[in-house]
């Protein structure tokens, strides 16, 4: 075999092996159908570059350490090659999985201490993106109504970086085995569902904000910022709901579609899924009925469930929510650590989360009330603890 031969087969390798020291961002973009599953030629973010020209962390990723200087939330419009590497074509109202690969982040969690699940994914949505907007502009601070921070964006959904079914091919992992008995093929792209908004014009650009918040934990109080984004364009087109007012049509998963290539049911039915992010070790609180996070019938429920009726996000209206709260807790203050650029912590107190914040951070000592199975079995793949008492 030639060097030039023997060269291309180690970077393809080092595109497909999974590894924490490798990150993530998205690759592809899809429209789901009404059936559930994906339809046409996929799209892809700004400043895409495939994999198999070799994988590099500072080309691949908009890496963030530090907010304090509000760094910019997406790469430069510029450095897309929208000839060969084309946004995705969709409409007002439309479903989109956004797919990245685990990387190590869901079959190797132990070997960097994080939160619940990997960590959270927002996604954001701006008829208004400039190069210069930063992540303080965006993250935490648009809102499901577009009221919020500068109202230039609305928040369009919030999920688990570990979607529950993803991972890569690792022979010997556990959860990479169980994944791949279960779900009958060799990987599978994690992904973060969405709805475009439905008042959107027939035409124009609407940009994609992707913000996946890792930070790593130093302890039950403290976690160190780390941040990844991906910004994707989407190509408005006309959209399914016609000049006589009906209805956008809406999404009924087929229980036949092929995993590889369909929407997760329980993010679709469920667009603010993941209304917290943990503090240390320990996952974040249930929701309560001041996030309101629509139902999702693939949601785990606690033995005790309160129901409520809600309006819920996305335009889901008039869908009950099933709420489980956790034991009360008096909390006076946490604090956050953010590294910069020169290694160099500093601590800054974070106030206590009221009943209005929709994505809040809570400590460790708040604790979800779902099955004791499937909690130890969340923290064990945080912390490498209790994995004994799973077996």
């Amino acid at each position: 075999m030639s060097l030039k031969r023997i060269g291309y087969a180690a970077i393809a390798l080092l595109a497909t092996t999974p590894s924490t020291h490798a990150h993530t961002w998205v690759e592809f973009l899809y429209h789901i159908g009404t059936n559930g599953a994906f339809t046409g030629d996929p799209g892809y973010p700004i400043g895409y570059i495939p994999r198999s020209q070799g994988v590099s962390d500072d080309v691949h990723q908009n890496k963030i350490l530090d907010t304090s200087t509000n760094p910019v939330v997406c790469k430069p419009l510029s450095s897309s090659n929208t000839a060969q590497y084309p946004p995705l074509k969709a409409a007002a109202g439309d479903y989109i999985a956004m797919q990245y690969q685990e990387n190590g982040h869901v079959t190797q969690p132990d070997l960097t201490v994080r939160p619940y699940r990997g960590g959270n994914v927002y996604v954001y949505g701006t008829m208004h993106h400039q190069d210069s907007d930063g992540i303080n502009d965006v993250l935490n601070a648009w809102t499901v109504d577009g009221k919020g921070g500068n109202q230039k964006g609305k928040l369009l959904a919030t999920h688990y970086f570990d979607d529950g079914q993803c991972f890569q091919n690792a022979p010997g992992n556990p959860i990479a085995q169980e994944r791949k008995a279960k779900y009958g093929v060799d990987e599978l792209f994690c992904q973060t569902d969405i709805q475009l908004p439905e008042d959107l014009p027939s035409k124009g650009t609407y940009t994609l904000i992707w913000v996946w918040n890792w930070p790593r934990i130093i302890d039950n109080t403290q976690n160190v910022t780390e941040i990844y984004s991906t910004c994707a364009q989407i190509d408005l087109t006309k959209s399914a709901k016609g000049s006589s007012g009906e209805p956008l049509p809406s999404i009924k998963v087929a229980s036949d579609n092929n995993i590889v290539s369909a929407g997760i049911s329980s993010q679709l039915h469920n667009l603010i899924e993941a209304t917290a992010l943990g503090i240390g070790t320990n996952s974040p609180p249930a929701p309560t009925i001041s996030s309101r996070p629509t139902a999702s019938p693939d949601s785990p429920t606690s033995a005790n469930p309160t129901t409520s009726s809600t309006k819920g996000h996305g335009g889901h209206k008039g869908i009950k929510t099933v709420t489980v709260t956790a034991e009360a807790e008096t909390v006076t203050q946490y604090t956050t650590v953010t590294v910069g650029a020169n290694e160099d912590p500093t601590v800054t107190a974070t106030p206590v989360p009221t009943e209005s914040t929709l994505h809040t951070e809570f400590p460790t000592t708040l604790v979800p009330v779902t099955s004791v199975h499937g909690f130890l079995r969340s923290r064990a793949r945080v912390t490498g603890q209790a994995r004994r008492a799973l077996k």
